[in-house]
């Protein structure tokens, strides 16, 4: 019998200290190298194959030691054990794409006598079937993370409640309490208004006063999306389900709203093979991925809104009745801005405070002739095109307030938008003529106080002298 000393400096010690001290050493040993759940891959210093265990083999197609002394770039996708091998650095816990399969990998450089000789790579999954669930999972939170990703830079510097919705109008008051009422019920809401009434506001307002409030929102623009991709925006799409579909899938709108709220905005427009969809889903909240036959389920609450007439849309048989009277469970309608023009200004002020430190702004007032002239026009945009408006306004103003003459451009909107908008009992004909006759009523008063005085009654209303005399050669010309 042969006896061996070992020195306790010795770097192999541990290793025989294991061997000689566990008599199941070696078959452990053998259990980490063929272990049918856990893949181990050795390369050299110079990134060739040197051992592949057998679960990895049969994963990749070859017979066995078939892909020894290979290049391992060649044969496993996405490697970085070539990487690893050349600079030494470990890379624990990576995600690694290899024949549409997501997986966990570690990979650890090997030293001998103080010199980088290669490298291990260990998969790092227990069966089967949970490197399946894994991808799917990671597939799902990559997906979460880039659509909250894209919401996190719109919501930076917004707010969405009741305290958003500016007005103290009637009707603004009986839509803010009809909100607090529906909002803590699990029920759909459909809210009808004009295009830039504030149809989302309201959305977000019911979402933020909701039970489920916790989870952001998801909101879908029914009329954004190209036909051929809404279906994988709603439903998702598994890996490979169409040309130009992610290699790992995607979670749709309907899984990312679970347990949260879902907006269609303008849901008129959503196609009719879609509606039949998405009816199924709003029933009893199964649906199935693009490419796939696994249901899912689902838990949202939805909210939806169009400016389009959904009756006459379900007369010419473009929206289904069917989905009308599911998406309908209570209907909120935002009033146009021509139904509530004393909160006009109210909402000037809001969008000078809101819009001034964006753009360094220093106005910080509004001249009341201003505002009784802003309530006069008949806003075919809504509160969507006063802030257009009022922003561009405080671009292009000098000074601390906003004037009359800083709105001039008004009278370059289309008077066939303005005719449709405004009812035929107003006396505002165009905005044109309105916003002249404000015009020349300032410059008369103002002229009457300077007496003539030009240059001071071009400074009074902040305009330069040349459009004064402009006005004055134009007012000198009306019978």
């Amino acid at each position: 019998m042969t006896a061996a000393l070992v020195h306790p400096e010795d770097k192999a010690s541990t290793l025989v200290d294991f061997v000689l001290s566990v008599d199941i050493a070696f078959d452990i040993l053998n259990h980490f190298l063929t272990n049918p759940y856990e893949g181990i891959t050795v390369v050299d210093r110079d990134a060739v194959l040197r051992y592949v265990s057998p679960v990895h083999e049969r994963f990749f197609g070859f017979e066995r030691g078939g892909a020894l002394g290979r290049p391992v770039q060649e044969v496993i996708q996405n490697t970085r054990l070539h990487v690893v091998a050349r600079t030494g650095n470990a890379e624990i816990g990576q995600v690694q794409e290899m024949r549409d399969v997501t997986r966990v990998v570690n990979r650890v450089p090997i030293h001998h006598d103080g010199e980088l000789v290669g490298a291990i790579g260990r998969v790092m999954f227990k069966a089967p079937e949970e490197v399946h669930e894994l991808s799917r999972q990671i597939s799902t939170l990559r997906a979460e993370v880039d659509y909250y990703k894209k919401e996190l830079a719109g919501l930076r510097h917004r707010t969405f409640g009741l305290d958003e919705i500016v007005g103290e109008s009637e009707s603004i008051r009986r839509l803010k309490e009809e909100i607090r009422k529906v909002a803590p019920l699990d029920v759909p809401v459909f809210v009808s208004g004009e295009s830039g009434s504030g149809k989302e506001l309201v959305a977000h307002a019911i979402h933020n006063l909701s039970r489920r409030m916790e989870r952001p929102m998801v909101v879908v623009n029914c009329g954004a999306l190209p036909a051929n991709l809404v279906e994988s925006e709603l439903f998702g799409h598994e890996a490979g389900a169409f040309t130009g579909a992610r290699r790992e899938g995607r979670a749709g709108k309907f899984e990312m709203a679970d347990r949260s709220s879902l907006f269609l905005d303008e849901i008129g427009d959503m196609p009719m093979e879609t509606q039949v969809k998405l009816l199924r889903v709003i029933e009893n909240g199964v649906f199935e991925r693009v490419g796939s036959n696994r249901s899912r389920s689902t838990n949202f609450r939805l909210v939806s809104a169009t400016n389009r007439d959904l009756r006459r849309l379900i007369a010419e048989e473009a929206f289904r009745a069917d989905l009308y009277f599911r998406i309908n469970g209570v209907t909120l309608r935002v009033p146009s801005l021509r139904e509530r023009t004393s909160d006009i200004p109210l909402l000037v002020k809001h969008f000078v405070q809101r819009i001034g430190p964006r753009i360094d702004s220093k106005i910080h007032r509004v001249h009341p002739k201003a505002l009784d002239m802003l309530q006069t026009l008949p806003w075919p945009g809504n509160v969507r095109q006063l802030h257009h408006e009022v922003r561009r306004a405080m671009i292009f103003a000098d000074g601390g307030e906003l004037t009359l003459a800083n709105f001039r451009d008004l009278d370059d909107m289309p008077e066939e938008a303005v005719s449709s908008a405004v009812p035929e009992a107003s006396s505002v004909t165009t905005i044109r003529e309105t916003v002249g006759s404000m015009e020349y009523a300032l410059i008369r008063e103002a002229l009457d106080r300077h007496k003539g005085n030009k240059k001071k009654v071009a400074a009074e209303l902040g305009i330069s002298r040349s459009y004064l005399y402009k006005k004055l050669g134009e007012m000198s010309s009306r019978p």
